[in-house]
């Protein structure tokens, strides 16, 4: 029986992942994570950058909504600092996305009280959607392997942000 976190990225095809330059967000790990395992993804930076950073330089980063092909799926994967994860919600909104997963340490209840407004389902608040792949990019294991010697790979989706709980990376 696998994780309800896991059943949501398996199926997660063209997913748009959201992250912020400008505040020192940009998902670089992730975005490399995605890209070595070949999940499909869109990443959109509210900071304007155009091309990855990290370990995979130059792939495609869009900038606005606008630019982003239609092919997408419904969940966002927001990777912003807490104060901007209101607006992260309004774009993956403006986006057309219907489900949204706050990553490491990129929940706040506004936000999580806000997407729930727009009627997006809140599916997890705290937790990277890397540790619950299939397939792992090599960087991503120990982080992976910590998560579940924790155990907090196997608890339940948290649906909202809290202040005193604490996340591992």
């Amino acid at each position: 029986m696998s994780h309800p976190l896991a059943d949501v990225i398996r199926k997660a095809d063209g997913f748009l992942l959201i992250g912020d330059s400008s505040e020192q967000r940009f998902p670089a790990m992730s975005y490399h994570s995605y890209s070595k395992v070949g999940k499909r993804f869109y990443c959109l930076d509210l900071g304007g950058l155009k091309e990855s950073r990290g370990p995979t330089k130059g792939g495609k980063v869009y900038a606005s909504v606008e630019e982003l092909p239609e092919d997408r799926d419904d969940l966002a994967v927001i990777w912003v600092k807490p104060r901007s994860a209101t607006r992260a919600v309004e774009v993956a909104h403006e986006a057309g996305c219907k489900r949204v997963w706050f990553s490491y340490k990129s929940g706040h209840r506004d936000a999580v009280a806000r997407a729930r407004e727009l009627e997006m389902e809140v599916v997890e608040v705290g937790r990277c959607p890397v540790y619950y792949m299939d397939a792992k990019a090599p960087g991503c294991r120990a982080h992976t392997l910590m998560v579940r010697a924790t155990r907090l790979y196997r608890r339940p989706p948290a649906l909202e942000a809290d202040p005193k709980r604490r996340e591992i990376l």
